[in-house]
């Protein structure tokens, strides 16, 4: 007798979790700033867990697709792990260790197949990416146990900025190309080789001096180069042909966001530059706009639903866009205020999003019920 395949996909585990957890660990961080609670987290610590914490989940729940069970629980305890460990300021002997569980797990499950079935350096560069957040990993704890100095880049939103760089633009002209052909149009610049290579070598660069913490200089012509990629494949995508679909004109305000996040990230790296809002910029259109719409409209597909976003997802698009005005406008209102509003949006938004999340599978169940049995 054959047996079924107990195969599952991680998505909704992990975009659930994750998504939860970004609508919890900034209004915390927020309030360990303002002195309302003793969380003590270093903007060191804030960066690595909407990293570690948020963004490497979702990479998670996008590519590890066939798991057992036993492997679904044990990827997922390691990464609750490590989240608590963070939360509870466990001593590095403990938390070292923990955090690093769940990069490599992810690496091992993930990334190394990945990297096997890739028939092309076009599509090799993913798998790289995945194993690069075990050395980030490794970057943070060495500088907070006082063995290299703090990267005076952020290791691990570089890399989060580069996989949205590169996965952006492989889904986001697909989508657009389908949606043009379902209204009898064409895109034509869907495919655009020169500029791809272009913008991967600027964010190769950027990251390079990040892990090194030299040549600055080159790091900022890497991410002004990563950022002007973007921002020319996007004008060539038809944006204003799809405005009449949500889940396709977030994606393209998205990475518009992700193109000015990294040319502000680059102007940000330049000597004697201190302002972060570059940084922000660069996390809420990667970690923030592009991440969420890309694991709701992955959750509809993987559901079999249609991948129209919800008003719920619109909203939380929108949420989004305030938390990054408002982040950017920091330098001229009250900062903490600024900090307070911009949190508050992302928090509406994440929420929304997790509201989002967990009601297509209730929804795809209850229509697999009403389905009429075939006729024998």
């Amino acid at each position: 007798m054959h047996r079924p395949s107990r195969a599952i996909s991680g998505h909704r585990l992990f975009f659930a979790a994750a998504s939860l957890y970004a609508a919890l660990a900034v209004p915390l961080w927020v309030a360990g700033y303002a002195g309302i609670l003793p969380m003590g987290w270093s903007p060191a610590i804030h960066a690595h867990e909407m990293i570690a914490g948020y963004a490497l989940a979702v990479v998670g729940g996008f590519l590890m697709t066939r798991l057992t069970p036993v492997t679904l629980a044990a990827t997922f305890l390691a990464w609750l792990a490590g989240r608590a460990v963070m939360l509870a300021g466990a001593p590095a002997v403990i938390a070292l260790p923990v955090s690093l569980a769940y990069p490599i797990l992810l690496f091992v499950i993930a990334g190394l197949p990945f990297l096997r079935a890739s028939k092309s350096g076009h599509n090799a560069v993913f798998g790289p990416l995945i194993g690069a957040f075990i050395l980030a990993e490794g970057l943070f704890w060495a500088a907070e146990l006082g063995l290299l100095a703090p990267r005076p880049m952020p290791v691990g939103l570089l890399l989060v900025a580069s996989l949205m760089l590169a996965m952006g633009g492989r889904v986001i002209p697909a989508a657009t190309a389908g949606a043009l052909r379902a209204q009898g149009g064409l895109l034509v610049q869907r495919v655009q080789p020169r500029i791809e290579l272009v913008g991967g070598i600027g964010a190769a660069v950027a990251l390079l001096s990040a892990v090194t913490g030299m040549l600055p200089l080159s790091g900022a012509a890497g991410a002004l180069l990563a950022g002007a990629s973007a921002l020319a494949r996007l004008a060539r995508w038809r944006t204003m042909a799809v405005l009449q679909l949500p889940d396709l004109w977030s994606l393209h305000l998205g990475y518009l966001l992700l193109g000015f996040g990294w040319i502000l990230a680059g102007v940000t790296m330049l000597p004697g530059w201190g302002d972060a809002a570059g940084w922000h910029l660069l996390a809420i259109a990667a970690m923030g706009i592009i991440i969420a719409v890309m694991m709701i409209r992955t959750t509809l597909q993987r559901e079999a639903e249609p991948t129209r976003l919800p008003p719920a997802g619109v909203a939380a698009v929108v949420l989004l866009l305030v938390a990054a005005l408002l982040r950017l406008a920091a330098g001229w209102l009250d900062p903490l205020d600024a900090m307070a509003g911009a949190a508050a949006a992302w928090t509406l938004a994440h929420l929304l999003v997790v509201g989002v999340l967990l009601s297509v599978p209730r929804r795809a169940r209850r229509q697999a019920r009403r389905k009429p049995e075939p006729e024998t």
